[in-house]
């Protein structure tokens, strides 16, 4: 691990702090409300037009949103000094659509929360949306509880405007999901309507029917960018067992290679238990070798009927092992290797070496100076809440697909006004704020950029703010699960 300087760090703190208290005084929050206006002659919001002439994307705005631009500027210019980044490298990635509406949903979220740790934009990121119950298989640790299609789901008109709904709020990703989308009847005209309103689309698939390599190209003809395949195991045997199907491994393993073909991204995700372990090392090898883009490896969540096979869940010297392992083999291909493990944060913070790596779970990427580890500050940690949410096939709405169907953490419906769910619900407020936590989470020098899994840490103990039981630094809430005494006492 390389040394820190302390010199150094004081400086990039008092830098950050500069930009905070920037960011957080009263004139510019009420500067960045006012951006928020719809401006009627440049036809967006204030804060829209000035972010697009920053990035130079339009050449000419009105006015008063010359004068949103003057701030936007100066906002940028103070965050790029903080964080030691340069305009070129911002621009130039903003050039993207999907990575401008990240922008602009970041200075909604400046405007509406101000600078936090963690940071919470202005509108998620992401939408998950399961659109179906309805599976052809029958996963043993299933969070949806998927098989038949559900009485109540939403019809197809209404998923349409479900998305319209999610474009207009500024929302830059959805992902679809189930059960098993592909067998919707209307998926095909899921994606492109969402690629037609401008959103980035993916998808979470068994992989079943895509063993036909013109399926897959039409996908990608229609607008889908990302697929996420689940693959249980490099042993055939294994996988099949998880999704109590046969031929489901050679097929998944079929629709890797088509989607690749396609020009499609692809990510690979595993859901990590007692079962396939021991399987990791070489399915990595196998992977990269398949040319995958990204590896996922999932936390067991006992929810669904996951609830019924619990003992499948790894101890926390397995996890730890697990992420170990994740950090070790980072860098050594093309191919990304992820976790949905928060505490992968904590772990690469207290392995770093030559080639440091940004302590989040969702994105490996190597920096060089110092200020990228107090940015993860602002943005790792559970994005539960936070960074996404997900939408049920009723339309109902919850922090994340891991969380039960229960209503203390439903966040309300499609139909209801979105918005104002993000902004205000009491479940949220809770997600974002890491100083409430219990039990070790609570004082964790890495609750920022870690604070545990919330779906976990509320599936065993039905509580959101209990620490997670994956971690090593929480092995007095994972006695209590080993004990079957679940949620009985109050974390220490």
């Amino acid at each position: 691990m390389k040394e820190e300087n302390p010199e150094e760090n004081a400086n990039i703190e008092s830098m950050i702090e500069t930009f905070q208290n920037i960011i957080n005084n009263p004139l510019s929050q009420k500067m960045l409300n006012k951006a928020l206006v719809y401006c009627d002659k440049c036809g967006k919001t204030r804060l829209e037009s000035a972010l697009e002439y920053y990035l130079g994307k339009q050449d000419k705005i009105c006015l008063k949103c010359k004068v949103t631009y003057e701030l936007v500027e100066m906002i940028i210019h103070k965050a790029l000094e903080s964080f030691d980044t340069s305009e070129e490298s911002l621009i130039r990635t903003m050039q993207d659509d999907y990575w401008e509406k990240g922008l602009v949903s970041t200075f909604k979220g400046m405007a509406e929360f101000g600078v936090k740790k963690p940071f919470t934009p202005g509108a998620p990121f992401q939408i998950v949306w399961n659109i179906t119950q309805a599976c052809n298989f029958n996963c043993i640790h299933c969070y949806e509880n998927a098989g038949k299609k559900g009485p109540d789901e939403l019809s197809s008109e209404e998923i349409i405007k479900g998305i319209d709904k999610l474009a207009d709020l500024g929302i830059a990703s959805i992902a679809f999901s189930g059960g098993e989308p592909s067998i919707h009847p209307h998926i095909n005209e899921f994606i492109k309507h969402a690629n037609d309103r401008g959103l980035y689309v993916s998808m979470a698939t068994n992989g079943y029917v895509y063993n036909n390599y013109e399926k897959t190209k039409k996908l990608y003809d229609l607008g889908l960018q990302f697929v996420q395949i689940s693959l249980d195991g490099v042993n055939p045997e294994t996988h099949n067992k998880f999704r109590q199907k046969e031929n489901s491994w050679e097929r998944a393993v079929q629709a890797i290679e088509n989607f690749k073909k396609a020009g499609v991204f692809v990510e690979v995700s595993t859901t990590v238990t007692q079962k396939n372990k021991n399987e990791i090392p070489e399915m990595i090898e196998f992977l990269r070798n398949m040319g995958v883009d990204w590896f996922m490896l999932y936390n067991f969540i006992p929810t669904g009927k996951g609830a019924g096979v619990s003992e499948i869940d790894l101890s926390p010297d397995d996890r730890l092992e697990l992420l170990n392992l994740i950090y070790e083999e980072n860098g050594k291909g093309d191919m990304q290797i992820l976790s949905t493990a928060p505490q992968f944060a904590d772990v690469v913070t207290h392995q770093i070496g030559d080639d440091q790596m940004i302590p989040t779970h969702f994105y490996n990427a190597e920096y060089s100076n110092p200020a990228m580890m107090k940015l993860s500050e602002f943005v790792g940690g559970c994005g539960a809440g936070r960074f996404y949410m997900s939408i049920e096939p009723n339309g109902n709405i919850y922090p994340c697909v891991f969380f039960p169907h229960d209503d203390e953490v439903k966040l309300g419906n499609i139909n209801d006004d979105i918005e104002e769910i993000w902004l205000n619900h009491p479940v949220l407020k809770a997600l974002r704020d890491k100083d409430i936590l219990k039990g070790h989470c609570g004082v964790c020098e890495s609750r920022y950029i870690c604070g545990g899994c919330r779906a976990r840490a509320y599936n065993y103990f039905h509580d959101l703010t209990y620490p997670d039981p994956g971690c090593t630094k929480n092995n007095n809430a994972w006695e209590e699960i080993q004990k079957n005494d679940v949620g009985s006492q109050p974390a220490k």
